[in-house]
Protein backbone atom coordinates (compact mmCIF):
# COMPACT_ATOMS: atom_id res chain seq x y z
CA UNK A 1 0.00 0.00 0.00
CA UNK A 2 1.21 3.66 -1.09
CA UNK A 3 1.97 6.01 2.13
CA UNK A 4 1.08 9.14 2.04
CA UNK A 5 4.09 11.96 1.93
CA UNK A 6 4.94 12.75 5.16
CA UNK A 7 3.88 16.33 5.44
CA UNK A 8 0.39 15.28 5.19
CA UNK A 9 0.37 12.90 7.84
CA UNK A 10 2.12 15.52 10.20
CA UNK A 11 0.01 17.69 11.11
CA UNK A 12 -2.58 14.73 11.92
CA UNK A 13 -0.42 12.66 13.57
CA UNK A 14 -0.03 16.32 15.90
CA UNK A 15 -3.40 16.23 16.59
CA UNK A 16 -3.66 12.56 17.21
CA UNK A 17 -0.68 12.55 19.70
CA UNK A 18 -2.57 14.44 22.98
CA UNK A 19 -5.67 11.71 22.72
CA UNK A 20 -4.12 9.03 22.08
CA UNK A 21 -1.03 8.21 23.66
CA UNK A 22 -1.02 6.80 27.66
CA UNK A 23 1.24 6.22 29.83
CA UNK A 24 0.38 2.41 31.03
CA UNK A 25 -2.44 -0.29 30.27
CA UNK A 26 -5.71 -0.29 32.42
CA UNK A 27 -5.45 -4.02 32.97
CA UNK A 28 -1.80 -4.34 34.50
CA UNK A 29 -1.40 -0.89 36.59
CA UNK A 30 2.13 -2.34 37.89
CA UNK A 31 3.76 -3.03 34.30
CA UNK A 32 5.24 0.41 33.22
CA UNK A 33 8.82 0.08 33.56
CA UNK A 34 10.47 3.56 34.84
CA UNK A 35 12.12 3.81 31.68
CA UNK A 36 8.89 4.72 29.78
CA UNK A 37 7.35 6.47 32.43
CA UNK A 38 10.54 8.77 32.29
CA UNK A 39 9.23 9.69 28.43
CA UNK A 40 6.13 11.01 29.62
CA UNK A 41 5.11 14.19 28.59
CA UNK A 42 4.15 16.81 31.25
CA UNK A 43 1.20 18.79 29.56
CA UNK A 44 -2.29 18.05 30.30
CA UNK A 45 -5.83 19.06 29.41
CA UNK A 46 -8.33 19.58 31.53
CA UNK A 47 -11.91 19.34 29.33
CA UNK A 48 -14.85 19.63 31.02
CA UNK A 49 -18.08 17.50 31.53
CA UNK A 50 -21.50 18.82 30.95
CA UNK A 51 -22.01 19.04 34.75
CA UNK A 52 -18.91 21.59 35.19
CA UNK A 53 -16.38 18.48 36.63
CA UNK A 54 -13.05 18.32 34.81
CA UNK A 55 -12.54 15.30 32.88
CA UNK A 56 -9.35 13.20 32.78
CA UNK A 57 -5.96 14.98 32.64
CA UNK A 58 -4.24 13.23 29.88
CA UNK A 59 -0.96 12.91 29.11
CA UNK A 60 1.65 12.17 25.73
CA UNK A 61 3.70 9.78 25.46
CA UNK A 62 5.70 9.12 22.26
CA UNK A 63 3.90 6.90 20.11
CA UNK A 64 6.37 3.71 20.47
CA UNK A 65 5.99 3.61 24.16
CA UNK A 66 2.13 3.59 23.60
CA UNK A 67 2.70 0.55 21.17
CA UNK A 68 5.16 -1.73 23.59
CA UNK A 69 2.51 -0.84 26.47
CA UNK A 70 -0.23 -2.21 24.23
CA UNK A 71 1.45 -4.87 22.27
CA UNK A 72 -0.36 -7.75 24.43
CA UNK A 73 -3.46 -7.30 23.74
CA UNK A 74 -4.45 -10.15 25.73
CA UNK A 75 -6.88 -9.43 28.82
CA UNK A 76 -7.47 -11.09 32.43
CA UNK A 77 -9.85 -14.27 32.61
CA UNK A 78 -13.78 -12.62 31.82
CA UNK A 79 -12.31 -8.88 30.97
CA UNK A 80 -12.42 -7.40 27.68
CA UNK A 81 -9.62 -6.06 25.64
CA UNK A 82 -11.38 -4.00 23.36
CA UNK A 83 -10.16 -0.78 24.97
CA UNK A 84 -6.96 -1.17 24.89
CA UNK A 85 -6.85 -2.60 21.41
CA UNK A 86 -8.48 0.58 20.69
CA UNK A 87 -5.57 2.80 21.60
CA UNK A 88 -3.30 0.00 20.23
CA UNK A 89 -5.13 0.64 16.61
CA UNK A 90 -4.70 4.45 17.23
CA UNK A 91 -0.90 4.12 18.28
CA UNK A 92 -0.46 2.00 15.01
CA UNK A 93 -1.46 5.24 13.41
CA UNK A 94 0.62 8.17 15.34
CA UNK A 95 3.82 5.44 14.14
CA UNK A 96 2.74 5.88 10.94
CA UNK A 97 2.10 1.84 10.48
CA UNK A 98 -1.42 2.36 8.92
CA UNK A 99 -1.25 -1.31 7.23
CA UNK A 100 -1.42 -2.36 10.84
CA UNK A 101 -3.70 0.02 12.56
CA UNK A 102 -6.11 -1.01 9.62
CA UNK A 103 -5.80 -4.64 10.45
CA UNK A 104 -6.47 -3.93 14.16
CA UNK A 105 -9.38 -1.73 13.47
CA UNK A 106 -11.18 -4.18 10.82
CA UNK A 107 -10.08 -7.19 13.29
CA UNK A 108 -12.30 -4.82 16.12
CA UNK A 109 -14.91 -4.15 14.01
CA UNK A 110 -15.51 -8.13 13.07
CA UNK A 111 -16.25 -8.99 17.14
CA UNK A 112 -17.60 -5.47 17.83
CA UNK A 113 -19.78 -4.62 15.19
CA UNK A 114 -21.67 -2.27 17.21
CA UNK A 115 -18.44 -0.91 19.26
CA UNK A 116 -18.83 3.12 17.64
CA UNK A 117 -15.33 4.28 18.99
CA UNK A 118 -13.89 1.00 16.41
CA UNK A 119 -15.60 2.43 13.65
CA UNK A 120 -14.45 5.93 14.09
CA UNK A 121 -10.90 4.42 14.01
CA UNK A 122 -11.47 1.82 10.96
CA UNK A 123 -12.49 5.58 9.34
CA UNK A 124 -9.58 7.43 10.99
CA UNK A 125 -7.15 4.88 9.33
CA UNK A 126 -8.57 5.27 6.22
CA UNK A 127 -8.41 9.17 6.10
CA UNK A 128 -5.03 8.96 7.24
CA UNK A 129 -3.95 6.33 4.46
CA UNK A 130 -5.53 8.67 1.45
CA UNK A 131 -3.25 11.31 3.52
CA UNK A 132 -5.80 13.18 4.71
CA UNK A 133 -5.28 15.76 7.87
CA UNK A 134 -8.67 14.82 9.42
CA UNK A 135 -7.41 13.52 13.02
CA UNK A 136 -8.14 11.82 15.75
CA UNK A 137 -11.97 12.37 16.23
CA UNK A 138 -12.39 14.45 14.19
CA UNK A 139 -15.11 16.89 13.98
CA UNK A 140 -16.54 18.59 10.69
CA UNK A 141 -16.24 22.32 10.27
CA UNK A 142 -19.65 23.83 11.18
CA UNK A 143 -21.92 23.35 8.42
CA UNK A 144 -25.76 24.89 8.72
CA UNK A 145 -27.94 21.92 7.66
CA UNK A 146 -29.02 19.81 10.49
CA UNK A 147 -27.75 16.26 8.98
CA UNK A 148 -24.21 17.96 9.39
CA UNK A 149 -24.79 19.34 12.87
CA UNK A 150 -25.92 16.08 14.56
CA UNK A 151 -23.46 14.23 13.03
CA UNK A 152 -20.95 16.92 14.36
CA UNK A 153 -22.13 16.59 17.64
CA UNK A 154 -22.23 12.44 17.58
CA UNK A 155 -18.50 12.72 17.08
CA UNK A 156 -18.41 14.97 19.73
CA UNK A 157 -19.54 12.75 21.83
CA UNK A 158 -17.75 9.84 20.60
CA UNK A 159 -14.35 11.64 21.17
CA UNK A 160 -15.45 12.53 24.89
CA UNK A 161 -15.90 8.82 25.35
CA UNK A 162 -12.48 8.34 23.69
CA UNK A 163 -10.98 10.96 26.25
CA UNK A 164 -12.54 9.27 29.46
CA UNK A 165 -11.03 5.97 27.99
CA UNK A 166 -7.83 7.25 27.88
CA UNK A 167 -7.50 8.81 31.28
CA UNK A 168 -7.47 5.16 32.16
CA UNK A 169 -4.46 4.89 30.88
CA UNK A 170 -2.63 8.36 30.72
CA UNK A 171 -3.00 8.78 34.75
CA UNK A 172 -4.04 5.48 36.17
CA UNK A 173 -4.14 5.42 40.17
CA UNK A 174 -1.04 4.65 41.88
CA UNK A 175 0.53 1.19 42.62
CA UNK A 176 -1.16 0.29 45.49
CA UNK A 177 -3.44 2.65 46.20
CA UNK A 178 -6.92 2.88 47.91
CA UNK A 179 -9.40 5.02 47.97
CA UNK A 180 -10.05 6.84 51.57
CA UNK A 181 -13.56 6.30 50.89
CA UNK A 182 -13.36 2.73 51.79
CA UNK A 183 -11.55 3.20 55.46
CA UNK A 184 -12.48 -0.13 56.57
CA UNK A 185 -13.87 -3.58 54.99
CA UNK A 186 -15.14 -6.32 57.16
CA UNK A 187 -13.71 -9.93 56.42
CA UNK A 188 -17.12 -11.40 54.87
CA UNK A 189 -17.14 -8.25 52.55
CA UNK A 190 -14.80 -9.15 49.74
CA UNK A 191 -15.44 -7.08 46.94
CA UNK A 192 -16.03 -3.22 47.04
CA UNK A 193 -16.95 -0.84 44.24
CA UNK A 194 -15.68 2.67 43.95
CA UNK A 195 -17.43 5.07 41.17
CA UNK A 196 -15.48 8.27 39.80
CA UNK A 197 -18.14 10.09 37.57
CA UNK A 198 -15.47 12.81 36.65
CA UNK A 199 -13.08 10.19 34.94
CA UNK A 200 -16.41 7.87 33.96
CA UNK A 201 -14.23 5.03 35.63
CA UNK A 202 -15.87 2.35 38.00
CA UNK A 203 -12.94 0.23 39.81
CA UNK A 204 -13.34 -2.94 41.32
CA UNK A 205 -11.75 -3.47 44.98
CA UNK A 206 -11.23 -7.08 46.26
CA UNK A 207 -10.18 -7.73 49.93
CA UNK A 208 -7.06 -9.23 50.72
CA UNK A 209 -5.44 -10.24 54.00
CA UNK A 210 -7.61 -7.08 55.25
CA UNK A 211 -6.25 -4.67 52.44
CA UNK A 212 -8.78 -3.52 49.29
CA UNK A 213 -6.53 -3.94 46.79
CA UNK A 214 -7.66 -3.04 42.76
CA UNK A 215 -8.59 -6.04 41.00
CA UNK A 216 -10.42 -4.18 37.58
CA UNK A 217 -11.66 -0.90 36.69
CA UNK A 218 -14.08 -0.23 33.77
CA UNK A 219 -15.17 2.72 31.19
CA UNK A 220 -19.25 3.41 32.14
CA UNK A 221 -21.94 6.00 31.24
CA UNK A 222 -23.56 8.23 33.80
CA UNK A 223 -26.84 10.03 33.34
CA UNK A 224 -27.65 12.71 30.60
CA UNK A 225 -26.96 16.08 32.73
CA UNK A 226 -24.20 14.38 35.02
CA UNK A 227 -23.76 13.65 38.68
CA UNK A 228 -25.84 14.19 41.57
CA UNK A 229 -29.07 12.86 41.80
CA UNK A 230 -32.06 14.62 43.60
CA UNK A 231 -34.96 13.99 42.44
CA UNK A 232 -36.97 11.72 40.27
CA UNK A 233 -36.37 12.01 36.32
CA UNK A 234 -33.31 14.80 36.75
CA UNK A 235 -31.44 12.39 34.55
CA UNK A 236 -28.16 12.51 36.95
CA UNK A 237 -26.39 9.35 38.66
CA UNK A 238 -26.75 9.73 42.21
CA UNK A 239 -23.75 10.71 44.76
CA UNK A 240 -22.88 8.80 47.87
CA UNK A 241 -22.44 5.29 49.54
CA UNK A 242 -24.75 2.66 48.01
CA UNK A 243 -25.41 -1.00 48.38
CA UNK A 244 -26.04 -4.02 46.14
CA UNK A 245 -29.14 -5.28 46.71
CA UNK A 246 -29.56 -7.95 44.13
CA UNK A 247 -28.18 -9.13 40.97
CA UNK A 248 -30.74 -9.86 37.83
CA UNK A 249 -29.23 -12.00 34.68
CA UNK A 250 -30.50 -10.98 31.31
CA UNK A 251 -32.93 -13.14 31.16
CA UNK A 252 -34.83 -11.90 33.69
CA UNK A 253 -34.48 -8.35 31.73
CA UNK A 254 -35.31 -6.22 29.22
CA UNK A 255 -33.00 -5.89 26.47
CA UNK A 256 -31.94 -2.53 27.35
CA UNK A 257 -30.54 -3.59 30.22
CA UNK A 258 -28.15 -5.62 28.41
CA UNK A 259 -25.96 -8.81 29.85
CA UNK A 260 -27.39 -8.15 33.30
CA UNK A 261 -28.11 -5.91 35.81
CA UNK A 262 -26.86 -5.47 39.98
CA UNK A 263 -29.59 -2.93 42.05
CA UNK A 264 -28.76 -0.79 44.14
CA UNK A 265 -30.10 0.86 47.26
CA UNK A 266 -31.17 4.54 45.89
CA UNK A 267 -32.69 6.26 47.74
CA UNK A 268 -30.36 5.02 51.01
CA UNK A 269 -31.43 6.55 54.12
CA UNK A 270 -29.05 9.43 54.17
CA UNK A 271 -30.88 10.24 50.37
CA UNK A 272 -34.18 9.76 52.53
CA UNK A 273 -33.13 11.91 54.89
CA UNK A 274 -32.31 14.79 52.85
CA UNK A 275 -35.86 14.72 51.06
CA UNK A 276 -34.00 12.77 47.79
CA UNK A 277 -36.86 11.15 45.35
CA UNK A 278 -36.11 8.45 42.65
CA UNK A 279 -35.57 4.98 42.33
CA UNK A 280 -34.03 2.15 40.01
CA UNK A 281 -31.01 3.43 39.87
CA UNK A 282 -28.65 0.34 38.57
CA UNK A 283 -25.78 -0.72 37.65
CA UNK A 284 -26.29 -2.45 34.31
CA UNK A 285 -25.21 -3.42 30.47
CA UNK A 286 -26.18 -1.98 27.04
CA UNK A 287 -28.82 -2.80 24.36
CA UNK A 288 -27.67 -5.89 21.77
CA UNK A 289 -27.59 -2.83 19.19
CA UNK A 290 -24.64 -0.83 21.14
CA UNK A 291 -21.37 -1.84 22.50
CA UNK A 292 -21.00 1.02 24.98
CA UNK A 293 -22.77 4.32 25.40
CA UNK A 294 -21.15 7.86 25.72
CA UNK A 295 -20.34 9.19 29.03
CA UNK A 296 -23.46 10.95 29.62
CA UNK A 297 -26.00 8.99 28.44
CA UNK A 298 -28.07 7.66 30.57
CA UNK A 299 -31.48 7.88 32.94
CA UNK A 300 -29.15 7.86 35.68
CA UNK A 301 -27.73 4.27 36.18
CA UNK A 302 -24.31 3.73 35.34
CA UNK A 303 -24.14 1.47 32.50
CA UNK A 304 -21.18 -0.56 31.54
CA UNK A 305 -20.79 -2.77 28.49
CA UNK A 306 -21.92 -5.89 27.76
CA UNK A 307 -18.51 -8.01 28.86
CA UNK A 308 -17.73 -6.05 31.65
CA UNK A 309 -21.04 -5.96 33.74
CA UNK A 310 -20.81 -9.82 33.01
CA UNK A 311 -17.35 -9.44 34.68
CA UNK A 312 -17.94 -7.44 37.20
CA UNK A 313 -21.20 -9.58 38.19
CA UNK A 314 -19.31 -12.93 38.52
CA UNK A 315 -17.74 -13.06 41.78
CA UNK A 316 -19.61 -9.19 43.31
CA UNK A 317 -22.18 -10.62 45.73
CA UNK A 318 -25.07 -8.58 46.55
CA UNK A 319 -26.00 -7.69 49.79
CA UNK A 320 -23.31 -6.99 51.71
CA UNK A 321 -20.37 -5.28 48.69
CA UNK A 322 -20.78 -1.41 48.53
CA UNK A 323 -20.82 0.74 46.10
CA UNK A 324 -19.27 4.22 46.73
CA UNK A 325 -20.15 6.93 43.81
CA UNK A 326 -18.13 10.03 43.99
CA UNK A 327 -17.19 13.31 41.81
CA UNK A 328 -13.31 12.20 42.75
CA UNK A 329 -11.58 9.81 44.11
CA UNK A 330 -9.08 10.71 46.58
CA UNK A 331 -6.30 8.02 46.28
CA UNK A 332 -4.18 6.81 49.34
CA UNK A 333 -0.90 5.07 49.53
CA UNK A 334 -0.93 1.80 52.30
CA UNK A 335 0.45 4.03 55.00
CA UNK A 336 -1.90 7.06 55.14
CA UNK A 337 -4.94 4.34 54.34
CA UNK A 338 -3.66 2.45 57.28
CA UNK A 339 -3.43 5.55 59.56
CA UNK A 340 -6.91 6.71 58.12
CA UNK A 341 -8.25 3.85 58.99
CA UNK A 342 -7.18 3.63 62.44
CA UNK A 343 -7.84 7.16 63.43
CA UNK A 344 -11.47 6.72 61.78
CA UNK A 345 -12.59 3.49 63.78
CA UNK A 346 -10.82 4.98 67.07
CA UNK A 347 -12.82 8.31 66.87
CA UNK A 348 -15.87 6.12 65.77
CA UNK A 349 -16.14 2.83 67.27
CA UNK A 350 -16.65 3.10 70.90
CA UNK A 351 -20.28 5.12 69.63
CA UNK A 352 -20.85 2.55 67.00
CA UNK A 353 -20.92 -0.18 70.15
CA UNK A 354 -22.64 1.89 72.42
CA UNK A 355 -25.44 3.16 70.06
CA UNK A 356 -25.94 -0.92 68.47
CA UNK A 357 -25.62 -2.18 72.35
CA UNK A 358 -28.79 0.40 73.38
CA UNK A 359 -31.05 -0.21 70.37
CA UNK A 360 -31.29 3.30 69.09
CA UNK A 361 -33.51 4.07 66.45
CA UNK A 362 -33.30 7.99 65.64
CA UNK A 363 -34.97 7.53 62.22
CA UNK A 364 -38.16 6.66 64.41
CA UNK A 365 -37.85 9.87 66.64
CA UNK A 366 -37.78 12.26 63.58
CA UNK A 367 -40.81 10.82 62.46
CA UNK A 368 -42.60 10.55 65.98
CA UNK A 369 -44.77 14.15 66.18
CA UNK A 370 -46.49 12.93 69.68
CA UNK A 371 -42.38 13.02 71.13
CA UNK A 372 -39.83 14.20 68.29
CA UNK A 373 -37.27 14.03 71.02
CA UNK A 374 -37.31 10.51 72.35
CA UNK A 375 -35.77 8.20 69.93
CA UNK A 376 -37.50 4.43 69.46
CA UNK A 377 -35.79 1.67 70.28
CA UNK A 378 -35.12 -1.90 68.75
CA UNK A 379 -33.66 -5.24 69.96
CA UNK A 380 -30.40 -4.35 70.81
CA UNK A 381 -26.68 -5.82 69.17
CA UNK A 382 -23.44 -6.23 69.57
CA UNK A 383 -21.48 -5.61 66.53
CA UNK A 384 -18.99 -8.08 65.01
CA UNK A 385 -16.40 -6.54 62.81
CA UNK A 386 -16.92 -3.51 60.92
CA UNK A 387 -17.26 -1.78 57.39
CA UNK A 388 -16.98 1.68 57.92
CA UNK A 389 -17.63 3.72 54.39
CA UNK A 390 -17.05 7.40 53.95
CA UNK A 391 -18.36 10.16 51.61
CA UNK A 392 -18.05 14.04 52.29
CA UNK A 393 -20.91 14.71 55.18
CA UNK A 394 -21.51 10.81 56.10
CA UNK A 395 -20.33 7.63 57.36
CA UNK A 396 -22.09 4.34 56.99
CA UNK A 397 -21.41 1.95 58.87
CA UNK A 398 -22.25 -1.70 58.29
CA UNK A 399 -21.68 -4.99 60.16
CA UNK A 400 -22.78 -8.44 61.73
CA UNK A 401 -24.37 -9.38 64.83
CA UNK A 402 -21.86 -11.00 66.97
CA UNK A 403 -24.86 -12.69 69.50
CA UNK A 404 -26.56 -14.23 66.58
CA UNK A 405 -24.08 -15.38 64.00
CA UNK A 406 -26.16 -15.41 60.69
CA UNK A 407 -26.68 -13.04 57.39
CA UNK A 408 -28.33 -10.10 59.34
CA UNK A 409 -26.87 -7.31 58.43
CA UNK A 410 -27.73 -3.99 60.22
CA UNK A 411 -26.06 -0.34 59.04
CA UNK A 412 -25.48 2.82 60.70
CA UNK A 413 -25.39 6.42 59.24
CA UNK A 414 -23.73 9.34 60.47
CA UNK A 415 -23.87 12.94 59.48
CA UNK A 416 -21.18 15.35 60.42
CA UNK A 417 -22.60 18.12 62.11
CA UNK A 418 -19.80 20.73 63.00
CA UNK A 419 -17.12 18.76 64.22
CA UNK A 420 -18.94 16.20 65.52
CA UNK A 421 -20.46 12.73 64.17
CA UNK A 422 -24.30 12.38 64.56
CA UNK A 423 -26.49 8.79 64.53
CA UNK A 424 -29.18 9.71 61.87
CA UNK A 425 -30.31 5.59 61.08
CA UNK A 426 -29.52 2.57 62.57
CA UNK A 427 -31.47 -0.70 61.56
CA UNK A 428 -31.58 -4.22 59.98
CA UNK A 429 -31.37 -3.91 56.04
CA UNK A 430 -31.28 -8.21 56.02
Amino acid sequence: MRRPPLRKLLPWTLLCVPLVFAARAATDYNAVPSAMQSEQSATRAQPELADGTPANPQTAVSAQTLLKLTTSLSAPPDQDGAERRLLHGYAEIAAGHLHAARAQAEQLVREHPHFSLAQLLLGDVMQASRGETAGFAAVPAPSLPLEVAQQNARILELRAEALARLGAYTAPPPAGAIPANLVALAPDVQRAIVVDTARSRLYLFHQRNGIPQLEASYYFSQGKLGAGKTRVGDMKTPLGIYFITRKIGAKDLKPLYGAGALTLNYPNEWDKQQGYTGFGVWLHGTPPNSYARVPLASDGCVVLSNPDVRSLMTDTPAGSTPVVITRHVQWLDAPQWAAQRQRVTAQLQGDVIRAASQGERPQDALNTASSPKVAAHAAPTTPGALTILQYPGQIVVQYSSADSPGNTLYRQYWAQRSTQWQLIFQGSVS
